[in-house]
């Protein structure tokens, strides 16, 4: 994965976190000025986090929970 899209998923948890180093953040942020796939991607992203962190853990099925923690973990590794 060596595209600039791919970059944005790669370092999207960190990014969003706002953790990278300086010239990785505006090296993704002048991607995401011209990507409107990306800047798709990171809102929906965003979004989702956002929504996560705003339900309490007894409105999630365990399930439903485990399965979205699966996810969210696979995407800050790659």
């Amino acid at each position: 994965m060596s595209s600039p899209c791919a970059h944005v998923v790669e370092f999207l948890a960190d990014y969003l976190e706002q953790r990278l180093p300086a010239d990785v953040q505006a090296s993704l942020e002048r991607h995401l000025d011209a990507c409107r796939a990306c800047v798709a991607h990171v809102r929906t992203y965003r979004s989702t986090v956002t929504l996560l962190r705003s339900l309490c853990d007894d409105e999630l099925p365990s399930e439903l929970r485990s399965s979205l923690q699966a996810f969210l973990d696979r995407g800050s590794q790659n």
